[in-house]
């Protein structure tokens, strides 16, 4: 029985539509005025399907080597234009690369029909392409996206410097030794920082500020070293402070005598002056060893560290002083004598030995103690905490 293109394409889509081969013979007959029978339509449709299975292509093995130069080939099947396989981009993306990171060497893409019974006979293109990492490189376009998608920074406005403190811990000045005229660009520096409002100016005085603790030439203890002017000593530490305290004014002012070895009799007088010619100013003149005062919630110890190791002084400023100790965020000893910068951070306790501007007395240069750097430190607080040390 010869079959017609249109009978046969009938038969297809009525096969396709799950009809039975005796009703698709019945529809047959009905639709083209002549006779199909149940066997005829059985064996078109059988012949139809020998003729597609052989027609069809074996299955694409697709496939992925890497090599060991760090490139890799990539085979696989893919539905594309003729345009898109001239495309690097489109063939990066379609074998699953990131076009931002590799870059292909070689491309080669062939027409591959691929048939199916449902959908016919497909023309896909076998591509094989061998890419390698692009070399690092500066992208723009990364860089102006992430510029292009940073969120707004709201900065505070500045910190209200009114609620800081100033101590000054002028440490082994040794007046007799050294000079007003040698301290002048000291006591400008501080004048400067004194430009500014602070809620309290803490002076530390003694110390040994002076080098002789009376006109013999001798220390507190008795020794003899070298004599100075006395005289002039307390006219050039007069001329020292007298500007610092009168600027301070401005904000609230505590004075504190702190022992020396060399002067401790000489310094507590030196303090009396200061509290009858600063009468408005707070003062400590007590003969203790060792003195706190709270800056904020900043514990500020003082002692002259010349009769105990600096290390082991927190335990006497905790037994002696536990309601300031348990209750500051901040917590530093000062002390001096060795005229040289040494810092203890330990089980949370900070201890400063403090170094000094002064000059070289006799003593020490005979020692060959002439290497420490020359300078003095004052201290910046927030509430809580050191904010800023200056070198004066």
């Amino acid at each position: 029985m010869a079959w017609t293109e249109e009978e046969h394409q009938e038969l297809v889509k009525l096969k396709h539509n799950g009809w039975t081969y005796r009703e698709i013979a019945e529809m047959l007959s009905e639709k083209f005025e002549r006779s199909f029978s149940f066997d005829s339509v059985r064996n078109r449709w059988r012949r139809t399907q020998e003729v597609e299975s052989v027609d069809e292509l074996p299955p694409y093995k697709e496939n992925v080597e890497l090599k060991g130069d760090g490139s890799q080939l990539s085979d696989k099947l893919i539905k594309m234009s003729h345009q898109d396989s001239k495309d690097p981009d489109f063939l990066l993306k379609a074998h699953g690369y990131d076009a931002d990171e590799w870059e292909i060497i070689n491309a080669k893409s062939s027409i591959w029909n691929q048939h199916n019974k449902q959908d016919g006979t497909l023309t896909l293109y076998a591509s094989k392409i061998t890419v390698k990492p692009k070399e690092v490189k500066f992208n723009w376009d990364r860089v102006i996206n992430k510029i292009n998608n940073i969120k707004p920074v709201i900065v505070q406005s500045k910190e209200d410097e009114k609620e800081r403190y100033l101590n000054i811990p002028l440490f082994d000045m040794h007046f007799g030794i050294a000079d007003y005229e040698y301290y002048i660009q000291t006591q400008r520096e501080i004048l400067s920082l004194l430009d500014k409002p602070y809620k309290e100016v803490l002076f530390i005085i003694g110390q040994d500020l002076l080098h002789n603790d009376d006109f013999r030439g001798r220390t507190a203890s008795g020794r003899e070293i070298e004599k100075v002017d006395m005289e002039k000593a307390w006219e050039d530490a007069m001329y020292f402070y007298y500007p610092l305290i009168s600027k301070a004014l401005g904000s609230k002012v505590k004075i504190i005598y702190s022992k020396g070895n060399h002067d401790e009799s000489m310094s507590w007088a030196f303090v009396q002056c200061l509290k009858a010619k600063f009468p408005q100013v707070e003062c400590d003149d007590s003969f203790k060893e060792r003195k706190v005062h709270m800056l904020g919630s900043n514990f500020v110890g003082m002692n002259h560290g010349d009769k105990k190791k600096e290390v082991n002084l927190t335990e006497n400023f905790a037994k002696e002083f536990p309601i300031q100790w348990s209750s500051a965020t901040t917590t530093e000893i000062f002390v001096g004598h060795l005229h040289t910068e040494r810092l203890i951070d330990k089980e949370g306790v900070v201890i400063r030995r403090m170094p000094t501007g002064n000059k070289v007395d006799q003593w020490h240069a005979d020692h060959g103690y002439t290497t420490a750097h020359k300078r003095f430190q004052v201290f910046e607080y927030t509430e809580k905490e050191v904010k800023t040390i200056h070198y004066v």
